[in-house]
């Protein structure tokens, strides 16, 4: 009974997510808020990004909020009189599996496990983040769109990969500032960030060092402890010392 409950769960909740994303501008406004530099956007954000009525633009938020891809709030503080309604991305994740399946269990109890076995397993762990980094990264430059990057940002290659939501907040010789809006461990961070904080920054620079140079890379803020985004400096190595991932 359980498992047939579970599997009638899931199928409506896939038909929601469906519905909702079939409307392809509603898809391209989620895709933008992903990506988005700030933490927050507003109707008036999204209506002059799209050139489309802020009613429309209220409706498409309203719709993604409604199947638990955004939350909102108000924001008492850009003006004064009556607060706006912000929206952002909702922290805990959508996932849809037919036939049901137990991933998230897997990560935790994989993850229990590794807690348990000290500074071998971390070394292991971000072994196999580095190396999954320079997977992606070779991936995204043999990618076709790859020609239709823009040549003139010195971090199209890293931006080009989705998954990642990256926007360079500084740059200049001695070393280069990133943000994370979307922690894509996040779930399981909130219990297990020592691990997957380190997972993710190896896996960063193995990105990173297929693209560029050599780095190293420093957590500055991290939203599995309470902060809005992750943010991290990335140190050429000859230019200094930090602490590696």
């Amino acid at each position: 009974m359980f498992v047939a409950n579970e599997v009638s769960r899931v199928f409506e909740d896939a038909q929601k997510v469906s519905s909702v994303f079939a409307d392809k501008t509603r898809f391209s406004i989620y895709q933008f808020i992903v990506n988005h530099p700030n933490a927050t956007c507003t109707v008036k954000d999204i209506a002059q990004e799209f050139s489309i009525h802020p009613n429309v633009a209220r409706l498409h938020l309203s719709k993604l909020e409604e199947i638990g891809l955004l939350e909102s709030g108000w924001d008492h503080q850009s003006m004064p009189g009556r607060p706006g309604r912000i929206y952002r991305l909702r922290q805990k994740a959508i996932s849809l599996h037919f036939p049901p399946r137990e991933y998230q269990l897997l990560c935790e109890l994989t993850l229990d496990a590794l807690s348990e076995l000290g500074d071998g397993a971390m070394a292991s762990l971000e072994k196999a983040g580095y190396v999954q980094g320079v997977r992606m990264a070779q991936a995204a430059l043999a990618t076709p769109s790859r020609n239709m990057a823009d040549d003139s940002h010195p971090f199209s290659e890293l931006q080009s990969i989705e998954s990642l939501s990256v926007s360079v907040v500084s740059h200049d010789e001695t070393k280069t500032i990133i943000r994370l809006r979307n922690c894509t461990f996040r779930e399981a961070a909130e219990r297990y960030h020592p691990l997957t904080c380190a997972l993710h920054r190896a896996l960063l620079r193995g990105i990173w060092e297929t693209l560029y140079v050599p780095v190293e890379i420093e957590a500055l803020t991290c939203q599995a402890t309470g902060d809005s985004s992750c943010e991290l400096c990335v140190t050429p190595k000859f230019c200094g010392t930090t602490v590696s991932a």
